[in-house]
């Protein structure tokens, strides 16, 4: 029986340690929507593809919600200029032919159809429908906030997790523009969770690569306290690598095989 017993304590004390933490990053690069061009219903499919130059690219596809057949559409956004026109172009077989302009301007040379209007009125609202072999115009407008719902197409949600768990929101703590996050260290210490995490981020999120910085990182040490129900207690953060600014490497004192010890600073 006390074999057993001490079984029974050892599978749970290997359980126990077997937990690890790790991270979870959830992308937001879609969105359905659902309207009418004049009085048809139909479905549109959006798609973030990241950057053509200096403007953003998404593709996808919109369908009469009578129809199986679904339209590929291809079109670009910035924010600036304003006054410029939004548009949305479909074509039959998906073969868009792209180029771009002096200015850096990314343009679809061919289409079939075109959904339009002005960035000014906000993009999806006030949209007009045509052929591009027709003079016919169709007033098209979609349910909900389609506006809002563009917005966030491109971020995502950085989350810590335990066992596979989600436990921290790390975009709570400015993180959201992460792309790796590696625990580097976890020890626990009167029942206190101590971590130490390798984050990297973007210098300069959407610059594709151009500019001073386009292409660069940004690296954090994150030194954060979790109760034993995984609350937060205490986090603490210090940019070690930068594409902006040389930091000295021993600015900052920590150590992965002491996670407890936290973020020393040495001025």
């Amino acid at each position: 029986m006390k074999k057993v017993l001490v079984f029974v304590v050892l599978l749970s004390f290997a359980f126990a340690k077997a937990q690890t933490y790790s991270s979870k990053i959830i992308p937001n690069n879609t969105m359905l929507l659902h309207g009418f061009i004049d009085e048809y219903p139909i479905t549109m499919y959006v798609e973030s593809n990241g950057y053509c130059e200096y403007e953003q690219e998404f593709s996808g596809w919109y369908k009469y919600d009578n129809s199986t057949e679904s339209i590929p559409i291809l079109f670009y956004y910035s924010a600036y200029p304003e006054e410029d026109s939004f548009k949305i172009y479909a074509k039959y077989d998906g073969d868009f032919e792209t180029e771009v302009d002096e200015e850096y301007a990314c343009q679809v040379l061919n289409y079939d159809e075109v959904f339009e209007t002005t960035a000014v009125n906000g993009i999806f609202n006030d949209l007009k429908w045509h052929k591009s072999n027709s003079n016919t115009i169709l007033k098209t407008w979609f349910e909900g906030n389609p506006h809002e719902q563009f917005w966030e197409l491109g971020s995502q949600e950085v989350y810590l997790t335990r066992d596979e768990q989600i436990v921290l929101d790390l975009g709570a703590l400015d993180f959201s523009y992460a792309y790796a996050v590696d625990v580097i260290g976890h020890k626990i210490v009167d029942d206190v969770n101590h971590l130490l995490l390798d984050i990297s981020v973007p210098s300069k999120p959407g610059g594709n690569g151009r500019g001073m910085c386009g292409g660069g990182e940004e690296i954090y040490i994150l030194y954060i306290r979790l109760d034993e129900n995984d609350k937060l207690i205490y986090s603490d953060q210090a940019k070690v690598i930068s594409c902006f600014t040389e930091i000295d490497e021993s600015a900052f004192i920590y150590d992965a095989a002491f996670p407890e010890k936290g973020i020393t600073r040495s001025n």
